[in-house]
């Protein structure tokens, strides 16, 4: 019984992972494994073959996000545990005391207030509280809020334990109104009932690795306040005294209104500081840049420099932690930017403009990857090395010497001085740097043509920067739709005027005879064009999200961020840069089509997921040819289309390139497969890959129609019916066929005859490689032997049966290599095999066979699978990558051919496609016919 069981059983279990437990082409394997089973009468087996190709598929976690396990039950919790509540206003005792009335656990409670009679007041409510190991109440100076009790006053206190929680009274919002929802808000979240404390503590127990544990941010925080802000000069202080460094531009993670529960060892760095209360100021009512703000917004930076994790409380009350917070994302994401625009200005008689991340774009993901590409080009034309490092001390310098914002021409004088420059072809490189400007910059289409409907109807436009190009450079560097815009120009090397430090909104109203109520503002940068401006009372400015942003800031684009951030090399801020430029494009004038998740149209998918990808691996192909002396690279049809034309577009670009061509093949493992046959051991090579159907099926998909025909002829229709198995049963089958090898090879021979016509015909005896998405490098091995001709390869991936390439043929794989690589790591290449085959398809189908038509050979296709409007589809997503490479190759030109990216970071768009974490749902009705096993037609969705 086992024995007969061990054929079908394999083909099943083959087909469940291959398809991932669903599909089309699943259910027709389960369908032909009927027979057998019924046969056998494993009915209940098949029922649960059945149940399993319905369960979920496991996803993959991006980067960043942890497993958080299940919560120890609280009658097993074995944690010190207090709790700190600031009490600034003592009508709200009763409300606390509620709150904690449902800790499940002992615990010690700490209380600051803020005279006599409320810690009398206090001591007698909390006194009556049940399950208190201890109760501390304090008067404190009105200084630090509620932080400063924590760190200073009840130190010691909560040093002695392992957990505590922090509450306070907080009646305000950002609007400075007396809001009572916030409060409470956060107050359910952590204290609102026996239940949910016990289980933030069991968390804890559970997770050694858990540091802090807060409630996603109220739903009147705004997404811009997720930044430093003001914050920013005080918090680099502290970072610094912490050994943190902060990113001023980045969002960030906090638990704003300051209320959570955290692990004391996770915020033990801040007690090491020794703070006393005379390091926070006395209350003066600031809403930002004090100590006490400071220390708000780097609770999560000091839990994450320790090496812990933090768990965010959904907002909607649910039980579960998210590693990262969604920081009220999508309320920015509700209306186009046109939209926004033109209600936000209805009583704007001025509307000021950032320039730079506004109202136009850099093909890199930030300033610094746009720097370092300056720097590469002044090494590369003028021998300058560390240029970028130069250039920053010469600014710092200029700036120091003038004490206000300088142009370019001061930076570069500065730099003359500088050691290490005295040689600098410096007139050089300033020209360098300002054509550069002028080569890369491009308009933030979606705002340019918002902000041109704007002056059409009337209203006046002027530009606002922090920005050391005077106005004369920015008129040079700047596309025309965009130097076009602005009526005035205001530039602060040139005003002395910073919207950073107040001075610009402070001049401008006067300047421009304009009162504030009628003034807007639009720009991207959280700090200088959105809090301070609403500080001066203008109209409600009008945020941008700079491109970059947009990384942090959708939680389904948070796995594109690279790991060294601003540090990362030019090369992928390049490709990082232009994908989020797209995105934001896309965000300006749809934004919508990113919630829930982002929704990539055909052209996006390939300018976004593929472009990157393909540029990368011909680039890559490109100097493996060079490097193993290849004259013809040979794109395999069908895949090889898209490849080519990729191709086509680097060569053109890169002089270097010249000696070496590229081919687009007509070839398929069918097509090269059947004319290697010589004997009929050369027939079981051919039988090596998984196969699930009938003899006829099998057939027909590996030796194509005229073998079918001819073999059928000996064997018979009956045999020809019958049920195989790959490669369980390859022997079996290649006996089967031996009284039909003559008919074969016969059919073989004349294909083999008319195929080497084509082949001589196209690529000669001139060194070649083939290039193909890849998986086992059959058809490399096929066409080797085809033509007695030795064959390089490469492949984005390869699976651990490629070993059949060997003896003077080689391969090598770009992104995986089975061979080498150990078993159990996850390739996301052949995890979305189908996915690519479907989509970098040519637009005839697949490749069968050449027969000689007035003595040339004339290619023969099989029937095609695919509808004209799926190939539409298709067309749209080539366009995409074409668009994408054609960008890419603007900046880099001659030598796009050497950029080296980040190979891991290129394949994550596809895994967020591949695992549905971004959505094409067009994606549905691309199908790729896999007959080669058994499968039919099987969705790329």
């Amino acid at each position: 019984m086992i024995e007969r069981l061990k054929q079908p059983l394999a083909a099943i279990h083959r087909a469940i992972e291959r398809h991932g437990g669903g599909g089309r082409g699943l259910a027709a394997v389960v369908r032909r494994s009927l027979k057998v089973v019924r046969a056998l009468g494993l009915h209940g087996f098949l029922q649960r073959v059945r149940m399993a190709s319905h369960s979920p598929a496991s996803v993959v976690p991006p980067p960043g996000e942890h497993h958080f396990p299940a919560p120890v039950p609280v009658d097993r919790l074995q944690l010190k545990v207090g709790m700190m509540a600031h009490v600034f206003y003592a009508d709200l005792i009763e409300e606390f005391a509620v709150a904690l009335g449902n800790m499940p656990v002992p615990y010690v409670l700490m209380v600051s207030v803020m005279d006599e009679d409320a810690r009398q007041q206090a001591h007698a409510r909390f006194s009556q509280l049940p399950g208190l190991q201890d109760l501390h109440v304090r008067v404190v100076p009105n200084r630090g809020r509620d932080i400063a009790p924590l760190l200073v006053t009840f130190r010691d206190e909560v040093l002695a334990l392992e957990v505590i929680g922090h509450i306070h009274t907080k009646k305000s919002l950002y609007t400075g109104t007396e809001q009572g929802q916030w409060r409470r808000y956060l107050l359910n979240s952590l204290l609102g009932a026996h239940e949910r404390i016990a289980w933030q503590l069991g968390m804890f127990q559970a997770e050694p690795k858990l540091g802090m544990i807060y409630p996603e941010s109220y739903h009147g925080v705004p997404l811009w306040a997720h930044t430093w802000l003001s914050n920013a000069a005080v918090c680099r202080e502290l970072g610094q005294r912490l050994g943190i460094g902060i990113d001023a531009s980045s969002y960030i993670d906090f638990p704003a209104g300051s209320m959570f529960w955290a692990r004391v060892d996770g915020l033990r760095a801040l007690y090491d500081l020794n703070l006393t209360l005379e390091d926070f100021p006395e209350e003066r009512g600031e809403i930002d840049g004090t100590l006490h703000h400071a220390v708000e917004r780097m609770l999560v930076a000091v839990v994450r420099h320790q090496r812990q994790w933090v768990g965010i409380l959904p907002a909607d009350g649910t039980l579960a932690l998210s590693s990262e917070g969604a920081r009220n994302w999508a309320q920015g994401f509700d209306t186009p930017l046109a939209t926004r625009l033109t209600l936000s200005s209805l009583e704007a008689e001025l509307v000021s403009l950032d320039i730079f991340d506004t109202l136009v774009i850099r093909p890199f993901l930030t300033p610094t990857g746009a720097r370092a590409y300056l720097s590469h080009l002044a090494e590369r034309r003028h021998g300058v090395s560390a240029f970028a490092d130069l250039r920053e001390r010469a600014e710092t310098k200029a700036r120091a010497l003038a004490g206000h914002d300088v142009t370019l021409a001061d930076i570069y004088r500065a730099m003359a001085t500088l050691p290490g420059a005295e040689s600098a072809p410096l007139t050089s490189l300033q020209s360098l740097e300002t054509e550069l400007e002028a080569r890369l910059l491009r308009p933030r289409q979606g705002v340019v043509e918002a902000v041109g409907v704007l002056r059409a109807r009337g209203k006046r436009l002027v530009a606002l920067s922090d920005m050391y190009m005077d106005t004369a450079m920015l008129r040079h560097v700047l596309p025309v739709t965009v130097s076009e815009l602005p009526q005035a120009w205001y530039v602060s090397c040139e005003t002395r005027w910073r919207k950073d430090d107040d001075s610009a909104w402070q001049q401008l109203p006067s300047r421009e005879h304009v009162s504030p109520a009628h003034w807007l503002h639009v720009g991207d940068n959280e700090h200088a064009d959105i809090q301070r401006p609403q500080m001066h009372r203008l109209l409600t400015p009008v945020h941008v999200l700079r491109p970059a942003a947009l990384l942090e800031v959708v939680p389904a684009l948070r796995p594109l961020r690279p790991a060294q951030g601003a540090a990362t090399a030019w090369q992928d801020q390049l490709w990082l840069g232009l994908v989020a430029n797209h995105l934001a494009d896309l965000v300006d004038r749809q934004p919508q089509r990113m919630l829930p998740a982002p929704q990539l149209s055909p052209s996006s998918f390939g300018y976004v997921v593929l472009g990157p990808l393909l540029f990368d691996y011909v680039a890559w192909l490109t100097r493996l040819a060079r490097e193993r002396g290849v004259a013809a690279v040979l794109f395999l049809a069908r895949e090889g289309h898209l490849l080519n034309q990729v191709f086509q577009l680097l060569r053109e670009a890169c002089p270097s390139l010249a000696s070496l061509q590229g081919l687009y093949l007509l070839t398929s493992r069918r097509g090269s497969g059947t004319p290697t046959l010589r004997s009929l051991d050369d027939l079981v090579l051919l039988l090596d890959s998984t196969f699930v159907g009938s003899l006829q099926d099998l057939l027909r998909a590996r030796l194509g129609e005229a073998a079918t025909s001819a073999a059928e002829a000996v064997l018979g229709a009956s045999c020809m019916k019958r049920d195989v198995y790959l490669p369980e049963m390859r022997t079996e089958i290649a006996q089967l066929l031996e009284p039909a090898a003559d008919a074969l090879l016969k059919v073989a021979s004349t294909e083999r005859h008319n195929y080497l016509r084509y082949w001589r015909a196209t690529v000669g005896d001139q060194p070649a490689m083939v290039a193909d998405i890849g998986y086992s490098g059959s058809i490399q091995a096929n066409l080797s032997r085809l033509t007695d001709t030795p064959l390089g390869g490469g492949y984005f991936a390869l699976n651990g049966r490629a070993t059949k390439i060997e003896g003077r043929n080689w391969a090598e794989a770009r992104y995986f290599d089975g061979r080498v690589q150990k078993d159990g790591i996850a390739s996301v290449i052949l995890e979305h095999d189908l996915l690519l085959e479907s989509l970098l398809t040519a637009p005839n189908a697949q490749f069968s066979h050449f027969e000689i038509d007035q003595d040339e050979p004339i290619a023969i296709y099989a029937q095609p699978e695919s509808a004209p409007s799926q190939w539409a589809t298709i067309a749209q997503v080539h366009q995409g990558v074409l668009a994408f490479v054609t960008d890419l190759l603007a900046v880099t030109g001659a030598e796009s051919d050497q950029l080296d990216l980040d190979r891991d970071l290129l394949q994550v768009p596809l895994h967020c496609v591949g695992s549905g974490r971004w959505q094409a749902p067009w994606l549905s009705e691309i199908a790729v016919s896999d007959t080669f096993t058994g499968r039919g037609s099987v969705s790329s969705a």
